[in-house]
């Protein structure tokens, strides 16, 4: 069985999901709001804010190969990284470490690296072997629910792994967060990699959030 997901992002008011600076205290709050069992987000998304947000990558110490103890009244949600070609090895650590990440569970495909997969059992990282040459996500997501009993699933993640969520009719709902700024051409589209035509939405919140951000939840019609 598919677990339901969520896209969710931060966007400027043309769609863009770069050019700006995004409020993250409110883009998080609205995520944690769902009360996710799991965050699915592509590695090169991933990487691209460790980028941003660290400004050198920590060694990794010897409790970076334990997995750690997991409670279960711990609020957190995991981590589902798709990571099918090791670009994230050398800094799956650091999201270990976060104080938002219960764990981290990495989407591999058959023709994932021996020694990315070697990585991840040398630091007891779980991953989810679904696909070829690159990640199924519908088989990998019901692996995830039989496995984990994940019932939710928020995407924060790029235009590109979000466009093959859609494509493929797994998403159930889209939430957006629109920034109050324009980017223009300079900027990257949400959207803009969907091939597919005609994905109708129906809108289910319109909610005014501080700051003159603007919380939008749509409806995937199947």
């Amino acid at each position: 069985m598919l677990p339901k997901l969520i896209i969710h992002n931060s966007i400027s008011l043309d769609c863009s999901i770069s050019g700006f600076e995004a409020d993250l205290k409110l883009h998080y709050g609205t995520l944690r709001s769902y009360s996710p069992d799991a965050m699915l987000v592509g590695s090169n998304t991933a990487k691209t804010g460790i980028e941003l947000f660290c400004e050198e990558i920590p060694p990794e110490e010897g409790y970076d190969f334990v997995k750690p103890g997991i409670q279960s009244e711990d609020p957190r949600a995991f981590w589902l990284l798709a990571d099918s070609r090791g670009t994230l090895e050398g800094l799956l650590h650091i999201f270990r470490r976060s104080e938002y990440c219960k764990d981290v569970i990495v989407l591999i495909s058959e023709k994932t690296p021996a020694a990315y997969l070697d990585y991840l059992k040398e630091r007891n990282y779980d991953f989810i072997r679904a696909g070829e040459a690159h990640v199924d996500y519908r088989e990998a997501l019901e692996i995830a629910n039989e496995r984990y009993g994940f019932r939710l699933v928020v995407s924060d993640s790029g235009s590109t792994l979000n466009s093959i969520l859609l494509e493929q009719g797994l998403v159930e709902k889209i939430s957006l967060l629109v920034s109050p700024v324009l980017v223009g051409k300079t900027g990257k589209n949400l959207f803009g990699n969907i091939e597919k035509s005609g994905i109708e939405l129906e809108l289910v919140k319109n909610e005014r959030m501080e700051g003159n951000y603007l919380h939008l939840l749509y409806r995937v019609l199947k």
